[in-house]
């Protein structure tokens, strides 16, 4: 396998008590795993910000949502290896300068807003545009940064998780879908491991089906393209909708409820990805019974700013 860049640091794993009922619940900390470069998306950026060096590139485009994570943390890796970032932005009109999106205009990425109709042919945007960047050298690295290069970021988090889950029996890892990178990488990890559980993962965009053919597509491409002994199966993923309440980050009051409640643990949640894979997890565990799970929380702290309305309601 490739070797990645060291950005991110070795994370905590906490016990939460009283929220899970009888299930005793762990967290994986990867919101602490950097600051700027922080959560999931830098484990993946440190395979697709090395394999952009490895091929002399000089200029990183990427695309996502207005607050996206993948976004910021790629703009913080461009600053950190003198690379120029392109990043291409699904805004709606009334969305505000704030969280993640003022960190992008902060640090000098070059932003194209496209409307969501426009954002359905990301790709092809993104390879239109590099192909106009005359005498620059870019890479385009895919939503969510979820390939089979990024995907190895969670073979990663996985081999940091095992020991823990050995040792404390842990019967299921649970966290959120929203791009399939980093579920297919705990997967692949899984599988290279030979560890025992259950492995779910909480929608929090699409569907279970969209999300099933993208998880199998990244982890085919990771197993051919680095030799990897395992195979992947569809029999493998443990995929659970109905928590994506009206579409993509847009909150509901449940999961608004639970990212108050769990902020008194100084665990913040935010509504995109953790808030909704939380209360799902919770609400999930209610039909499972598992004795001990593991939760990983895959950050993104800024984008709770622009959520500060809905959040106050709550609050108050």
């Amino acid at each position: 396998m490739p070797k990645p860049l060291k950005v991110t640091n070795v994370t905590p794993i906490e016990e939460i008590q009283k929220i899970g009922g009888k299930t005793r619940l762990f967290i994986k900390r990867d919101d602490l795993n950097g600051l700027l470069t922080s959560g999931n998306k830098a484990r993946k950026l440190e395979y697709l910000v090395a394999d952009a060096l490895s091929k002399k590139c000089d200029t990183i485009i990427t695309c996502g949502p207005v607050q996206s994570n993948h976004c910021r943390t790629t703009a913080a890796f461009a600053q950190m290896f003198k690379l120029d970032c392109h990043l291409f932005l699904r805004r709606k009109d009334n969305e505000e300068t704030t969280g993640n999106l003022l960190l992008d205009q902060l640090m000098g990425a070059k932003i194209q807003y496209i409307t969501p109709a426009q954002y359905e042919r990301r790709m092809e945007l993104m390879a239109a545009y590099a192909r106009t960047l005359k005498g620059r050298r870019p890479y385009i690295i895919p939503e969510g940064g979820s390939n089979e290069v990024g995907s190895l970021g969670y073979i990663d988090g996985m081999k940091e998780m095992a020991g823990f889950i050995k040792k404390n029996n842990i019967e299921a890892i649970y966290c959120a879908v929203g791009s399939g990178g980093t579920y297919a990488g705990l997967l692949l990890g899984k599988k290279l491991l030979r560890l025992k559980i259950d492995l779910n993962g909480i929608i929090i965009c699409d569907t279970v089906k969209y999300f099933e053919d993208k998880v199998m597509e990244i982890c085919v491409k990771a197993v051919a393209k680095y030799s990897l002994k395992t195979r992947v199966k569809r029999s493998d993923l443990h995929l659970i909708g109905g928590f994506v309440g009206e579409g993509y980050g847009i909150p509901y009051t449940a999961e608004l409820k639970i990212i108050k409640d769990m902020a008194k643990y100084g665990i913040i949640l935010e509504p995109v990805y953790t808030g909704k894979a939380f209360y799902g997890m919770l609400k999930n565990l209610q039909r499972k019974k598992y004795k001990k799970v593991l939760f990983v929380h895959t950050g993104g702290i800024f984008s709770i700013f622009a959520y500060s309305r809905e959040l106050m309601r709550v609050i108050n």
